[in-house]
């Protein structure tokens, strides 16, 4: 199979996932009370599929550049989506920036010990434990269960929800004073403006920013160090295309270092076709995930509410991702094929290919993620050989 083919191969499977999505709506069966925060989440989610199929025309059109940008907006929303649909742990922070180092510790281990205690008496509590703030020094975070709906209590709502809905980053960012109004404020209403500000800023510096989402996973066990590792790649990867970041579009180009000094809509020169490729693998598992979020937020609801999810077709479509594209190494799939040879000829032992069965058999577990992720994407689809841990063939003649 050519790397044209292939491309029109996961171009046509995205396709298919977007047509899926859509098609799933007559097969919702709401259950026997309607609750928005279903139709919500739904809401979300068809915005970026609508941003999914705008990469798509964008590649269609040879944008390969502008359609890697839209994925890093992509992978920005799923990390949400993820703690809109599985974030049942939030946390509230204790400021202790007035004691001591050794003060702040021997104040944790205190509330620590006080909260063990209560468990141990079997005390109705929601909060689960107590630790150093991660991001900040001399914060404490106390870590509670979620929300608990008031009509069915085995139904969790995560708090980002809420603090979703409600933020406003103009609230955040502008200063009500340095725009035009009708008339001046009273004091009151300029002193709630202070107020919603500060919570905005709250609620992004600790929930909602970049940052704040992983921080939130982590929490919430949606991500462990090394698919923390692997987001940070990708995220910083797929910003180049959307910040300011030199030669970053220039480089997925074929003959990339011809400069012709002349104007031009981008550049003299078509995009490689392994740098295609790689922007619709990036497109197949953003859909392939962000579908899957969602399918299981209505697999797990109560009947109360859904009677039936109906995604038996987005299933079907979703799972073949991570199969028929192996060669791609996102967040939640295995290491392919190539990052286990590339591991075992710089870093495995002959003892631990033999124990392994050879570089086929080594876990996702033992490999680092590569950061250099297009050079190395575009390694992946050509062959090697290496005399110690044996021959790598090109995924596309598999």
């Amino acid at each position: 199979m050519t790397i044209a083919e292939e491309i029109d191969r996961v171009d046509k499977l995205s396709r298919s996932m977007i047509a899926a999505y859509v098609a799933w709506g007559p097969k919702r069966k709401w259950g026997k009370n309607y609750f928005t925060v279903f139709g919500d989440v739904t809401d979300f989610v068809n915005f970026r599929m609508e941003t999914a199929e705008s990469c798509l025309e964008l590649l269609e059109k040879g944008r390969v550049a502008d359609a890697l940008g839209l994925c890093r907006s992509l992978l920005e929303n799923l990390l949400l989506l993820k703690l809109l649909c599985r974030g049942n742990k939030y946390f509230q922070l204790q400021n202790v920036q007035s004691k001591t180092p050794t003060q702040v510790r021997e104040f944790l281990a205190e509330q620590q010990k006080d909260l063990e205690e209560k468990h141990a008496r079997g005390e109705s509590l929601s909060c689960l434990y107590v630790a150093e703030y991660p991001r900040e020094s001399k914060i404490l975070m106390y870590v509670f269960e979620g929300l608990l709906d008031s009509v069915e209590p085995s139904f969790r709502i995560p708090m980002h929800f809420f603090q979703f809905q409600e933020f406003r980053p103009s609230t955040m960012r502008l200063k009500d004073e340095d725009y035009f109004d009708y008339y001046e404020p009273p004091k009151s209403v300029k002193d709630a403006q202070k107020k919603f500000q500060k919570e905005a800023k709250f609620s992004y510096r600790h929930y909602l920013s970049y940052d704040a989402l992983l921080q939130c996973l982590q929490v919430n066990d949606l991500l462990d160090a090394a698919a923390t590792s692997r987001v940070e790649a990708h995220y910083t990867f797929l910003g180049t295309f959307l910040h300011p970041t030199h030669d970053s579009a220039r480089e997925l180009h074929e003959r990339s270092n011809v400069h012709s000094s002349q104007p031009t809509v981008g550049m003299n020169g078509t995009y490689s076709q392994a740098a295609a490729l790689m922007a619709h693998c990036y497109v197949a598992y953003l859909l392939a995930d962000t579908m899957n979020e969602i399918a299981s937020f209505l697999e797990r609801a109560p009947e109360l509410y859904v009677a039936e999810a109906g995604t038996e077709e987005i299933r079907a479509l979703t799972t073949t991702v991570p199969t028929s594209i192996p060669y791609f190494w996102f967040i939640d799939n295995e290491a392919p094929l190539y990052d286990r040879f590339n591991h075992a000829v710089n870093i495995s032992t002959d003892e631990e290919l033999e124990k392994y069965g050879g570089y086929e058999g080594l876990a996702t577990s033992l490999l680092k993620f590569e950061s250099s992720i297009y050079s190395h994407f575009k390694s992946g689809l050509d062959g090697w050989n290496n005399q110690r841990v044996g021959i790598y063939k090109p995924p596309l003649e598999h």
